[in-house]
């Protein structure tokens, strides 16, 4: 008797395998499944599922919302180019400045760029609410590099290998503050 029951109980969490109802795919209507949307309850197969937070969505509701961080509308992209030209302008007469007065130490003048570099991140960044995108560290490189050219208008000095190499770390800079 006990033999029988057991074979019972092996049987029964077969059958109830069995027993879930199939359904088809609300976008693969030739494909079987089980499974639904957490969200609406529409049946999806697992080439349609988007894996959420809070469980499997179908593709109409697993669709990825845009951070607010990374939403950045026109009005920004203005601001920040008018506080790139600003940068640009005043960092570049910064710049000649220092380069003029501590031109005579080595490697000196070219650490300004990574002083203009940080100070245009940043204000740019300040200007768009700190909001991120790869146009705005375009932007911010693009005010390091016309600091860079306005500088050197008022010094004439080269563009020797320390120069560029100090550009590129103050670009680098820039571009950090605000991708």
């Amino acid at each position: 008797m006990d033999q029988s029951q057991d074979q019972s109980q092996d049987q029964s969490p077969q059958q109830e395998q069995e027993q879930v109802p199939l359904s088809h795919c609300h976008w693969h209507p030739d494909v079987e499944t089980g499974l639904s949307c957490s969200r609406c309850g529409k049946h999806i197969c697992t080439q349609c599922m988007v894996q959420a937070p809070v469980g499997i969505r179908c593709p109409e509701c697993g669709k990825a919302v845009r951070m607010p961080t990374f939403d950045v509308r026109p009005t920004y992209y203005a601001r920040a180019i008018g506080v790139a030209v600003a940068v640009a302008v005043g960092g570049g007469l910064v710049w000649a400045v220092f380069t003029a007065v501590f031109g005579a130490i080595l490697f000196f003048p070219s650490l300004a760029a990574i002083g203009v570099g940080y100070g245009a991140g940043e204000l740019i960044s300040r200007s768009v609410n700190r909001k991120r995108s790869t146009w705005l560290a375009w932007i911010a490189g693009g005010s390091v590099v016309g600091a860079f050219i306005i500088s050197g208008v008022g010094n004439h000095f080269g563009f020797g290998i320390f120069g560029l190499l100090f550009l590129g770390i103050g670009v680098y800079t820039a571009v950090q503050r605000v991708r």
